[in-house]
């Protein structure tokens, strides 16, 4: 090569410049294609970086949904719909317990990857929040291999009811455990070798008694049918049966079954059924997570149902919703809403099963609590025991459609524990009640709190007796209410009151005077009948126009009332000066005066 003065360089190339006509690479070869990856190595090929892409890490840092682990958020799987936001908050509560718990579903230990167990408290508040441990295979005992859970449950004070929930993953679904846990200071509940053992609750069966005639009644479990026909199977339904709620309805065909615009019974929603036969009504399904089914209330009457799995006080019950509620009905009791005490009547407990008519002044969402079991889910309506000289005082709900709530007193008499008073539709028992203290009012007398109830929306005319169960008298009396499908009528500081102990059968028609009179804008006016007859009872102006009419029916024989609003058949407010009234019945006709002043 160097015959001509040429230079062989180290690329093999022979001429007369001496450089080198090509470069040396990472590996130390002329002309070779070698080079350094991302992490610096000859011909290494990126092998030493982790999937991150960082040189000798470890790999993603970031723990997903799933326990798998990713170099971003924004890398782990998507999130199921399902998936729970359960958040701990170690710093809300001075005290701990420590669990290590198993948890099975039909007997099968449960630990996959994504799966959560936390603790919450009756309002639904995360009072812990689980790890998994993974139990190693030489670990002594059963659960060598397994997966535990350790919480760390969460409270400011011993006695807290701990209720858990599991979240698995494979079905995408959130369950309830079936045992709850109450709360002491520092305690050790179950350890590696023995764990605490919780199961999940799947199904549960549901038991609620009917009557023959109306039931009102809610479902608190789903299942994949919630048709009538599957949910109201057990029950022997005859043609006629009929099912409503506030927006549909449903009646019964024998060739056909169950047709109406009411197809499928929801959980939030109380239900009446007129049945021809008394049956049980018994339906197994999947319990309903009270804290995740919101009711929401509008302003006026609401048919709830009642979506938790065990009872609940009223005021707790009801809680979520503040001072937005008024009234709350079943079929047998009642309660209403004072301000700064709270709820009271005779319905103090709400139960599984029972429906519920609920009155509120604007709108508003319901959330029930999540109450400890206390049992099962079976409705029971309790029997009374009452002395013998009133043990006809007895009423059949189910043979009514309509009911009415009447708060009442007595003006001459505190009353005592087993007192009654019973509201009558003629010779036919339509309520009864049994004396109550009424402890916001700071006084010794009680109230009585009655439902009456109506095959009819309006019209039936009620009268009262009192059973004094000192004296083991009954007294009758006179004052009289025309029923009206809903009604409120008093309340604990402001009774409907018996002052009038009945006379005796009157001799002739009468009209008493208006009272108050002048009255402004309300009067009552008091008549008696010698035999039942048709009676009006009109209301003019002096210029002889007639202004109101107030009965004009027949009536049944007696003393009767009958108050005057102020307002004319148009519902015109009518203005000061003087009226007259007049009775009109069999062959007689009475007029009297009175006067409106503003």
């Amino acid at each position: 090569c160097d015959c001509d003065g040429s230079v062989l360089d180290n690329c093999n190339e022979c001429d007369n410049d001496p450089s080198n006509d090509c470069l040396q690479d990472c590996a130390g070869e002329w002309g070779g294609d070698a080079v350094e990856d991302d992490c610096g190595v000859c011909n290494g090929d990126n092998a030493d970086q982790d999937e991150c892409g960082v040189c000798g890490g470890d790999g993603g840092d970031v723990e997903c949904w799933d326990d798998s682990m990713a170099c971003s958020a924004d890398d782990c799987p998507d999130t199921p719909p399902n998936y729970p936001d359960w958040q701990d908050n170690p710093g809300g509560y001075e005290h701990t317990a420590s669990m290590t718990a198993v948890v099975r579903f039909d007997g099968v230990q449960l630990g996959d990857a994504g799966d959560l167990l936390a603790g919450f408290d009756s309002d639904g508040n995360v009072r812990g929040l689980a790890v998994k441990l993974n139990i190693p295979e030489d670990f002594p005992g059963d659960y060598a291999g397994t997966i535990l859970y350790e919480m760390q449950i969460r409270s400011n004070s011993d006695g807290d009811n701990i209720s858990f929930n599991y979240y698995d993953a494979s079905d995408d679904m959130v369950y309830d455990i079936g045992e709850d846990y109450t709360f002491v200071i520092n305690d050790i509940i179950g350890n590696a070798i023995t764990p605490h053992e919780l199961s999940i609750t799947t199904t549960v069966d549901i038991s609620i008694g009917m009557g023959a005639g109306w039931n009102w009644f809610s479902i608190n479990a789903e299942s994949d049918d919630m048709s009538l026909s599957n949910v109201l199977s057990n029950l022997v339904s005859a043609e006629g049966d009929f099912i409503k709620n506030q927006s549909g309805s449903a009646e019964y065909y024998d060739e056909f079954g169950w047709y109406g615009s009411l197809d499928n019974l929801n959980l939030t929603s109380m239900y009446k059924l007129d049945l021809a036969n008394s049956g049980t009504l018994e339906f197994t399904g999947y319990p309903a997570d009270p804290l995740s089914m919101p009711i929401a209330l509008i302003e006026g009457w609401n048919w709830i149902g009642y979506v938790p799995q065990n009872s609940g006080g009223i005021g707790e019950a009801l809680n979520s919703i503040g001072d937005s509620g008024i009234f709350i009905k079943n079929q047998i009791a009642s309660a209403e809403y004072y301000t700064d005490f709270g709820w009271y009547g005779s319905l103090d407990t709400m139960n599984p099963g029972d429906g519920y008519m609920f009155e509120v002044n604007g709108d508003a969402e319901l959330i029930y609590p999540d109450f400890e079991d206390d049992g099962g889910l079976v409705r029971v309506i309790e029997n009374r025991e009452l002395p013998s000289i009133i043990s006809d005082w007895v009423v059949n709900l189910h043979a009514y459609e309509f009911n009415g709530s009447i708060t009442m007193s007595i003006d001459d008499n505190k009353g005592v524990e087993g007192d009654h008073i019973a509201v009558f539709a003629g010779d036919e028992c339509r309520g009864i009640a049994e004396w109550r203290d009424f402890p916001f009012d700071n006084t010794d007398a009680g109230i009585y709190i009655l439902m009456a109830y109506s095959d009819f929306e309006a019209g039936d005319m009620l009268t009262f007796k009192y059973f004094n169960s000192l004296e083991n008298e009954i007294i009758t009396y006179s004052e009289n209410v025309e029923f009206i499908s809903d009604m409120v009528i008093g309340d604990g500081f402001d009774s409907f009151t018996l002052s009038r102990k009945a006379l005796p059968a009157p001799l002739e028609y009468r009209l008493s005077d208006a009272y108050p009179n002048p009255f402004n804008p309300t009067t009552t006016l008091s008549f008696s009948i010698p035999l039942e007859s048709h009676i009006k009872l009109n209301v003019y102006d002096m210029a002889g126009r007639l202004v109101r009419t107030l009965v004009d029916k027949n009536m049944s024989m007696g003393y009767h009332n009958m108050e005057w609003n102020g307002l004319d058949n148009s519902g015109h407010a009518v203005s000061s000066g003087m009226y007259i009234y007049s009775l009109k019945g069999e062959g007689v006709s009475i007029t009297k005066k009175m006067v409106m002043m503003k």
